[in-house]
Formats: structure tokens, C-alpha cells, sequence
């Protein structure tokens, strides 16, 4: 079903993608949560909320996102990873990351994990066939980060020309480059779906294949085989303290298009050692 290996994707690109600004100072000290819906055809199909926590030199991510009541009916869609690592002169050193995608009976779960080296072991459960397993080669791996991380090496990335950044991902399937460039200013309207209206910055974010897609030969899909996929990211001053945060996103695909729209942001202090208690403050500015 199209929907079903199509909202995933979307939901997760607008985290990672668009995302991209909300760490302005990606060594700051804190908590951000953003809450997010995605539409297709103007029909509501995901909730979900992404988070950054980041203090004494360490971070942690998560997102978390679910089909709406029809979609749930139907194909029983969620998805939730989170990611962890080190915050280093050179930008987000992942150690670990964990996803786990529910799909009609299926029920997936990856765990990656990153040594000193730069060195990633996958591990499937269920395991990935064989011709899965090897499908990036090892040559391919080194140095790259998970999804989740990416958006703070975008973070660290940012400049005085706005979005910018190339950043290699492997997601323990696929290998694949994200290109993130300025694309200038909007004046963004609220609607039923969107709640920011002001001007936003624009951003044009690339995924482009470099190894794994051997067997993604699904036209039209997500992930296919030879073919990029481009959303246009907007973000704008809507959290709570005036932070940088994504407000809008535009995902098209040969037809259908998809948009996500920011619904709310908090921010919180720096987590102790314990579990994270910070008391949130939600956005009024939007």
C-alpha cells in the first residue's frame, strides 16, 4: 500500500530534514520538542513529536510517530527511533541508535552501533537476508551518521548563507547523501492545517543515493533505485524563546505530495542526571 511506504518516510525526512535549524547552537545546553502532523491530499495521515536533549558534551534524540485513526485501521503504522552520541569540535559523534517500525503484523527493530573507529555493526531483528545485510559495502560506511544525528550536523553546519551542509547517512540499509541548501524567503500563510503565518526561511533538502538501492525497484516509492528526492524545508522564530524551528515541509512525489506542519514547540533546561523532568514551556507564537 503506497500510503503505508510512503508516511514513514515523510514523517521521519520532516524530523531529520527539517529539523535541520533548530540546534542554531548545537553545543547549547537544553531540550527542544517539536510536534508535528503530516497531510496527503489535505487528509491528516501521521502525528508525531521529535525531540533533541544535549548537555555536557553528550545528545539524545528521539522521534515518535503514529498513523492517524484511519491509517492506524489499516495498516497498524508506527515508527519510533532514537539515537545517542557524543557532541565533538567536528560535530555529532553517534554511539547508538535504535528504530522500530510496526506495519500491519510485521515488527521490525534495528539496532546500530558506532565505535571509535567510525566503525557501525547493524543488528535486524528480524534479521536482513543476506543480500540486505551486504548491500553497502563496508568501504561505504565509515564515518557516516544515523538519521536522527544528521539534523545536528546540519545544525553545525549552518552559516551566514542560511541551510547548508552534505552529510553521510547510513541507516543500516541504505547509504545515502543529504545536500541542504538555502533556497531564500517566504511569507507563509496559517490555515486549518497550519498554524505559523509570517516569513520563513526556505531550505531545499536532497536525499541522494550512493549505495543499497540495488532492490528498491518500486517506482515511485520512497526509496527507489537511481532517484533523489527533494522536500522544501521552511522554518522560521516559532518556539517558545524566539528558537529557529521548522515550520513547514514539502515532500513530492510523482502523485502525491505530502506536507508536514509544525503544532507545537517546547523547550526545557539542561536534563539532569536522571530522567529529564524539565517543565515546558509551549509556544505561544504560533
Amino acid at each position: 500500500m503506497r500510503l503505508a511506504r510512503t508516511v514513514m518516510p515523510a514523517a521521519v525526512a520532516a524530523a531529520l530534514l527539517a529539523a535541520s535549524p533548530v540546534a542554531a547552537s548545537p553545543v547549547a545546553a537544553g531540550s527542544i520538542e517539536i510536534g508535528f502532523a503530516v497531510y496527503g491530499s489535505g487528509i491528516r495521515l501521521a502525528n508525531g513529536t521529535f525531540a533533541i536533549e544535549r548537555g555536557d558534551g553528550r545528545y539524545e534524540t528521539r522521534i515518535e510517530a503514529r498513523g492517524t485513526r484511519l491509517v492506524d485501521l489499516l495498516t497498524g503504522w508506527s515508527y519510533v527511533a532514537e539515537a545517542e552520541g557524543r557532541l565533538t569540535a567536528a560535530g555529532p559523534a553517534p554511539e547508538n541508535f535504535r528504530a522500530e517500525r510496526r506495519l500491519r503484523r510485521k515488527h521490525e527493530v534495528r539496532r546500530m552501533r558506532w565505535d571509535e573507529t567510525g566503525a557501525v555493526e547493524v543488528v535486524d531483528l528480524p534479521p536482513q537476508s543476506a543480500e540486505d545485510a551486504a548491500a553497502v559495502p563496508p568501504e561505504f560506511r565509515p564515518g557516516t551518521i544515523d538519521p536522527l544525528s544528521a539534523l545536528l550536523a546540519v545544525a553545525a553546519a549552518l552559516g551566514p548563507d542560511g541551510c547548508s551542509g552534505d552529510l553521510p547517512v547510513f541507516d543500516g540499509r541504505r547509504r545515502y547523501d543529504i545536500l541542504a541548501r538555502d533556497d531564500g524567503t517566504d511569507t507563509l500563510e496559517a490555515n486549518r492545517q497550519a498554524r505559523y503565518s509570517g516569513p520563513a526561511d526556505r531550505c531545499e533538502v536532497t536525499l541522494r543515493p550512493v549505495a543499497g538501492f540495488e532492490g528498491d525497484r518500486d517506482e515511485g516509492a520512497f526509496f527507489e533505485y537511481g532517484a533523489e528526492r527533494t522536500a522544501t524545508v521552511w522554518h522560521a522564530p516559532a518556539g517558545p524563546d524566539g528558537e529557529t524551528v521548522p515550520v513547514r515541509l514539502q515532500l513530492d512525489e510523482p502523485g502525491s505530495s505530502f506536507v508536514l506542519h509544525l503544532v507545537s514547540a517546547t523547550t526545557g533546561p539542561e536534563p539532569g542526571p536522571g530522567p529529564a523532568t524539565a517543565q515546558r514551556a509551549s509556544s505561544d507564537r504560533m
